[in-house]
């Protein structure tokens, strides 16, 4: 169960403002994602329907070769959960100049982008090559009646199972072992790869008891297996989680782990300290009077020009981009995709 290597650095020119990339992690699309943009540059390959002559072959489907393309970005579609980022664009040398196309970019491609990356963008890419954020971590969360099983990734959890207990009064039993409950968790654990650790959370005494089934069956020995009580289960369980500070050293190097706390933190000075602030107007007042300490900014609002202008002004700032696919990411769009945490009041 080896971890699967970061996105790699293959070649960096800054001077010709051109990044080779290999990508090695569904984690990097993610990436990968937040630094492209409109009418940047990238070479990659595609396979391309060939052209026939006239009237011949016209019963037969049209071959498909695989050829390299040079595109100017039109639009990026990151397909979470999933090994694949869609870019459309349109191409700019070659035979085929001028017609559009799309490219899937997945895990194990190199991809050749053009373009002067910006400080955060840089951070980004830096972030990901240096592999801060290990998610290699499943988190089981259950009651007596369902339990959630999700992964941990950069830009959130991907819920790999939903089991139900099937718990129907006397004919259950005190264990759950009548409907296999237990069994039906393990036996789906079992079937993630790559996972180094395992974190079961829960209300009630089922995480206990799970757990316990856990640390005895062999094929976990390799693995570090945590049991936590928890007021809630299912998704919401596990943000909860994340947030408190039992999670500490365990979540140290997940960057959702990160967020969560982030925003738990501003909830908490909004409400409390004053210590909080939100609204792009505000941002800039504060940070022009070298005040904010912490710059939210939701994934969407990352790539606004204005926020390029801000980031570009700023210095001595730290600057997080939220995910969109996180319960963080939905509560900074609520507050307009721009939040900050203020060293001291004003």
């Amino acid at each position: 169960m080896l971890n699967k290597l970061p996105v790699k650095i293959i070649e960096d020119d800054p001077k010709d403002s051109k990044i080779i990339l290999k990508i090695n992690t569904i984690d990097d699309l993610w990436y990968l994602k937040n630094i492209l943009d409109h009418d940047d540059q990238i070479i990659t390959s595609v396979f391309r329907r060939q052209e026939q002559n006239a009237d011949l072959n016209r019963s037969k489907s049209t071959e498909r070769k695989k050829i390299t393309v040079k595109l100017r970005i039109e639009k990026v579609d990151f397909l979470p959960y999933t090994d694949n980022l869609k870019i459309l664009g349109e191409i700019i040398e070659g035979e085929n100049s001028g017609s559009h196309q799309s490219v899937m970019v997945s895990v194990d491609d190199e991809i050749t982008i053009i373009k002067n990356l910006g400080s955060e963008e840089r951070n980004l890419l830096h972030e990901a090559v240096e592999n801060y954020y290990n998610n290699n971590i499943v988190f089981v969360s259950l009651d007596d009646e369902s339990c959630t099983i999700a992964l941990l990734k950069s830009y959130g959890l991907q819920e790999i199972a939903d089991i139900s207990s099937r718990k129907s009064g006397k004919d259950y039993g005190s264990t759950g072992e009548e409907t296999g409950y237990y069994s039906e968790i393990i036996n789906a654990l079992k079937n993630i790869r790559n996972q180094s650790s395992i974190i079961i959370l829960g209300p009630g005494f089922e995480h206990t008891k799970l757990y316990g089934k856990i640390r005895n069956d062999p094929f976990f020995n390799s693995m570090i297996v945590y049991d936590f009580p928890e007021t809630d289960n299912g998704k919401r369980g596990i943000y909860e989680f994340m947030a408190e500070k039992k999670s500490g050293d365990i979540l140290k190097d997940a960057r959702l782990a990160a967020d969560e706390k982030l925003i738990s933190s501003f909830l908490k000075n909004l409400n409390t300290t004053g210590l909080s602030i939100y609204g792009y107007d505000e941002l800039v007042k504060y940070a022009k009077m070298n005040m904010v300490e912490d710059i939210l900014i939701s994934e969407s609002k990352f790539k606004d020009p204005k926020t390029r202008d801000l980031l570009n002004e700023i210095t001595g700032i730290n600057v997080h981009v939220i995910s969109d696919y996180t319960e963080s990411g939905e509560i900074i769009k609520k507050f307009g995709g721009y939040c900050g945490i203020l060293r001291y009041k004003y």
